[in-house]
């Protein structure tokens, strides 16, 4: 396997007890920022939650199997409201949620760049997640990231750390790729 950024990208769970600084945060927001998007809508909303105090009001959002999360010294709210999304009469597509998409794969890639680790996540309460972070209701909370250095597996505890040692797999290529027509 090359050693290509997508091939260094990881979504594992541990997390050394250590703060992204300033200039690493703010050129992990600058290259984010420069996502593609429909129509260039950039409908994402991203918030970065550092504050001790936030994070652990955060505890009770995250389902329980994604508390190792709350090691990370940021955690991230992806957000997006339909009202930002660039729409075709003829097209019924959700673009702004393809988009949160593509400004996520972006924060993956940039942190993997920055040399930390970004984890999405599905596991968490949104209306929770909307009071917690004052949310406006119309704002969907389309996944949750956390973010920071990567940490040993000393650091997890057994079933965690069972979840990182195993080998990640891809579907084959003919699963998923198909040319000139739809051949699944």
């Amino acid at each position: 396997m090359d050693d290509s950024i997508f091939f260094q990208r990881q979504s594992k769970r541990s997390y050394l007890d250590r703060e992204i600084d300033e200039d690493v945060m703010n050129r992990l927001l600058e290259k984010v920022r420069w996502s593609p998007s429909c129509a260039n809508k950039q409908p994402w909303r991203f918030v970065f939650v550092s504050d001790p105090a936030q994070k652990l009001r955060m505890a009770g959002a995250l389902a329980k199997g994604n508390h190792w999360a709350l090691k990370a010294p940021v955690l991230v709210a992806v957000c997006a409201r339909e009202a930002d999304d660039y729409t075709r009469e003829d097209d019924p597509v959700a673009y702004y949620q393809f988009d949160c998409g593509l400004g996520t794969m972006g924060l993956l890639l940039a942190a993997t760049h920055e040399g930390l680790m970004a984890h999405t996540m599905a596991g968490y309460d949104a209306p929770k997640v909307h009071e917690v972070l004052d949310i406006p209701e119309e704002y969907h909370v389309l996944c949750m990231i956390s973010l920071g250095y990567q940490g040993g597996m000393d650091l997890l505890d057994d079933e965690t750390r069972k979840k990182d040692e195993a080998t990640g797999t891809r579907k084959e290529l003919n699963e998923i790729f198909s040319f000139d027509r739809f051949e699944f």
